[in-house]
């Protein structure tokens, strides 16, 4: 029997753009994670670790970050730790796995070729990454021995050639453990839980996803594997365990009030371990300018209650004061018109036809005048409360 920790993906050193001043705290969370996953291997005594590539986010991260790890590392001495270069740290020249400090570490090995490894009643078959990109597949070089008494272990880090992935970057055959052996096929590059059964069901192609979320979308990512296989073509048992700290989430709302405003701001005030959270607001709707201005203040307000907020306000629209608008129009027939004209078009709409401020008769007028223009078709009371914004707006900008 075998046990042992599969994890990739680590990305220590990510620049994390996207989160502006605050990208050194969440650098410093993916390093306790890290941190995490070793202690996990301790906890749960397994035989060995491994990190199937990109442990670093390139090859430009910071020196003393690879002092960090090494030192890490260490701390979990004699548990073996495999590490397995992929297409953000691959071994090219400027590879920092060429860095002496990581042959102080006696329990690691860096994988740097396609030669199998013995560890116990096991054999690893590495597919170190020396190039950034490539269309071969890593993994075509491993052939296992088929009397052998071992447990095989494919590691490599690329994109599973399945139905939705064209034209893959270092593609990889999805029957690779039955073409090859392999008892089980540990996975990076992925940054979900995923597994792929094999023409038995058997689930032995896994990506563990990365532990840490690097961004939105990775809804199956935050997790190490522990796997368990008890002999050579025994099926794995996988235990997903949960490592991560950070959460990424978006959210739609509508509003057409304060009073949603100030409930979506209760909902945020109730998220707990706000610190640890990216949260991406997305408002939709057609509102007052009050509310507008109450929400437009929320990322200011919550800059150090979040990791981080973004609100989008790109689809929210203000509802103008049809009155107001009128006092502001200047003399002259074509902008008077054009209100008139939008008002009249209010009453084909059963939301908003109250608020328009005109007679029946005024607006059968109008309503001959326009008889030959398609203009009603595909009409709203968005589109409508658009145009008297863009309207508004339009004033505003032309008063003295």
């Amino acid at each position: 029997m075998v046990k042992f920790l599969h994890t990739a993906d680590w990305h220590l050193g990510l620049k994390y753009k996207q989160l502006g001043n605050k990208a050194q705290k969440a650098r410093d969370i993916r390093l306790k994670t890290a941190q995490k996953i070793l202690k996990t291997a301790r906890d749960n005594d397994v035989d060995f670790v491994l990190i199937a590539g990109d442990l670093l986010d390139s090859n430009q991260v910071d020196r003393n970050l690879v002092g960090e790890v090494s030192q890490m590392f260490q701390q979990i001495s004699p548990i073996p730790v495999y590490v397995l270069p992929g297409n953000h740290d691959p071994l090219t020249r400027d590879s920092l796995f060429y860095d002496p400090v990581w042959e102080s570490v006696d329990n690691l090995t860096i994988f740097q070729e396609n030669k199998p490894v013995v560890t116990g009643n096991c054999t690893l078959y590495p597919c170190p990454v020396s190039q950034k990109q490539s269309r071969d597949d890593p993994t075509e070089w491993i052939k296992t021995q088929d009397e052998s008494n071992q447990i095989n272990i494919g590691v490599a880090h690329g994109n599973l050639h399945v139905g939705f992935i064209d034209e893959a970057n270092f593609p990889i055959s999805p029957d690779r453990t039955q073409i090859s052996g392999l008892d089980y096929l540990a996975l990076g590059e992925w940054h979900s839980l995923f597994q792929h059964p094999d023409s038995g069901g058997i689930n032995r192609t896994v990506y563990p996803g990365t532990p840490e979320t690097t961004k939105f979308g990775e809804d199956q990512s935050g997790q190490t594997l522990l796997v368990e296989i008890d002999a050579p073509g025994s099926a794995p048992k996988i235990t997903p365990i949960r490592v991560g700290a950070l959460i990424w989430q978006k959210r739609g709302e509508e509003i057409t009030g304060l009073p949603d405003a100030q409930y979506l701001e209760a909902e945020l005030k109730s998220i707990t371990e706000p610190g640890n959270q990216v949260i991406y607001l997305k408002l939709s709707g057609v509102t007052d300018q009050e509310t507008i201005s109450y929400l437009s203040q929320l990322e200011d307000h919550y800059h150090d209650y979040f990791l981080k907020l973004q609100v989008s306000l790109d689809e929210l629209y203000l509802k103008p004061n049809l009155l107001e608008l009128k006092a502001l129009l200047p003399e002259g027939a074509v902008v008077n018109q054009t209100f008139e004209a939008l008002t009249a078009l209010m009453k084909t709409q059963p939301e908003i036809q109250d608020y328009a401020d005109i007679s029946s008769q005024r607006t059968q007028e109008i309503f001959n005048q326009l008889r030959d223009q398609d203009l009603v078709e595909g009409l709203s009371p968005e589109v409508l409360n658009r145009a008297f914004l863009l309207m508004y707006q339009m004033i505003k900008e032309a008063s003295p």
